[in-house]
């Protein structure tokens, strides 16, 4: 039975020209190749712009400087104002290290961390300094936190707060690093007792008492021991208490 309808080229014995074949695929790979380029070139474009975006557009620039941490509400104003950064500049342009050394150039700040807070914001967190004893430099009064940092210049001397005598206060002043152990290692009653504290040197530490009398500590070593035998000498009469060497205390004055 004779197949009906249509047949092929091949079942008809009809050859389709290899020429023909060849500018067909021609064709098709040219069409390829420039959907490719267009592709590659629409992508470009993308990141170019995105680029331009992020690196010199105001879209993503600086609109707030945010200040957090302990301490901010004190530290917010002189924070902003070191900061000193146009308001627009593009955040992906701030140089974080500058500004973290800008702010950690404030005599108050202890520690400062900088992040970019897409899309407008420089967030800044700070610790303040604390004070734990002030001492008189230049002719004026300072501020020293724990580390023996002259930070903050005062009027007048606050009064909650231990004065000492240094020669050259700093943090690496072996003096001033003695001082301050000493003053740490003081029990909060005696501490009380305690007018002055003189440190010409890392091992001549000499506690200044409210009533007059004066406590010769020496060095920062043993501090636990002088701690401990402090109250039973005080009890003698005397003036002047040396326990630079616990096992071997003096007492002189009447």
């Amino acid at each position: 039975m004779a197949r009906t309808g249509r047949r092929s080229a091949r079942e008809v014995g009809v050859q389709v020209p290899s020429r023909m074949t060849g500018m067909t695929s021609r064709t098709s790979s040219r069409r390829r190749g420039w959907i490719g380029r267009a592709l590659v070139t629409v992508l470009l474009l993308c990141v170019a712009g995105g680029a331009a975006v992020v690196w010199a557009s105001p879209v993503l620039g600086l609109k707030t400087v945010a200040v957090d941490g302990p301490g901010a509400a004190d530290l917010a104003v002189p924070v902003r104002s070191a900061v000193a950064l146009p308001v627009g500049l593009p955040l992906a342009r701030i140089d974080l290290a500058t500004v973290r050394n800008r702010v950690l150039s404030l005599g108050p700040v202890a520690t400062a961390t900088v992040q970019r807070q897409w899309p407008n914001t420089l967030r800044i967190t700070v610790t303040e300094r604390i004070a734990v004893a002030t001492t008189q430099a230049n002719g004026h009064w300072w501020l020293l936190d724990a580390t023996g940092l002259p930070y903050r210049q005062l009027d007048a001397q606050p009064a909650d707060l231990m004065p000492i005598e240094l020669a050259t206060p700093g943090p690496d002043d072996r003096a001033t690093t003695a001082a301050l152990t000493v003053l740490s290692s003081l029990p909060a009653a005696f501490r009380a007792q305690v007018h002055r504290i003189v440190a010409p040197t890392a091992y001549d530490v000499t506690l200044q008492l409210s009533d007059g009398r004066t406590v010769i500590w020496g060095s920062a070593g043993d501090a636990a021991t002088k701690v401990a035998v402090l109250p039973a000498i005080l009890k003698r009469p005397g003036s002047v208490f040396d326990i630079s060497d616990p096992t071997l205390v003096t007492v002189r004055g009447d």
